[in-house]
């Protein structure tokens, strides 16, 4: 089994959903690798997000992974925006080593973040990266972060995503969990034992780069630079294939 190509397991960002990962997963899934990219259970439309939190997203991931694991094949666990925080956790207790010393198969081999909160410090939350007070993009509501006027506004985040594209994104992401924005974390990037990849995104203003490059040199992570902002698979198909290319490389350790 370890011949095989890794499962790539996607985790996707906050009020994102799989569907806006479509230039990661199809070209990954052409190259022959099987890739799980589940929606997370902090994000969506109803009270079911109500007290959700990055160990829920990872216990979702868990669920379509373990299996595969079980079977002896290998992964790599990608986390983009706040989905960095879950990828972190998805690896505790499931790496090849882990898994071993339990008479497992299989387990995780490495780590990608992409522009992602690969956070160092236990109890450290996105909140309070924020400074403890929600951006102007979203608001609470309920159990709830919604976006605001400004945070659907097209160009809000300051993307390079072309603006004929914008507004249909826009319309198309849903709530996030305030749970998950203000829960403290326990498991960190630094925890993380596998190989780690951190892809830095150079003109992002949603997280700046000095930022990523603190957490990935914190974290141990070996470090991508590319010329692209916060959502780097929607701005291009050619910024879509930088991001396959790290993770491709990370997979073929």
């Amino acid at each position: 089994m370890a011949s095989q190509k890794p499962v790539i397991a996607l985790i996707h960002g906050a009020f994102f959903s799989p569907v806006h990962y479509r230039r990661l997963i199809e070209p990954l899934r052409t190259q022959g690798y099987t890739v799980i990219a589940p929606p997370m259970p902090t994000t969506g439309l109803d009270d079911s997000v109500a007290g959700r939190t990055y160990v829920d997203d990872a216990k979702r991931i868990l669920e379509y992974l373990v299996p595969y694991l079980d079977e002896g094949r290998e992964a790599i666990v990608v986390g983009h925006s706040q989905g960095g925080i879950a990828a972190s956790a998805v690896t505790e207790g499931q790496t090849i080593e882990d898994r071993k010393t339990k008479g497992l198969k299989g387990g995780v081999r490495g780590v990608v973040y992409v522009t992602a909160l690969a956070i160092p410090t236990k109890g450290a939350s996105l909140m309070g990266l924020l400074g403890g007070t929600p951006p102007p993009i979203y608001r609470a509501e309920g159990p709830f972060y919604v976006l605001t006027e400004q945070g659907l506004a097209p160009d809000a985040t300051q993307t390079n995503i072309p603006k004929e594209e914008q507004l249909a994104l826009t319309r198309s992401l849903v709530h996030q969990s305030k749970a998950s924005i203000e829960a403290p974390v326990q498991f960190t990037a630094v925890d993380v034992t596998v190989p780690k990849t951190y892809v830095v995104c150079v003109d992002d203003q949603s997280l700046p780069a000095a930022l990523q490059e603190s957490m990935a040199q914190a974290a141990g992570a070996k470090i991508v630079k590319i010329a692209a902002g916060h959502f780097p698979f929607l701005e291009s198909e050619a910024n879509a294939k930088l991001v396959v290319d790290a993770i491709v490389d990370a997979a073929s350790q």
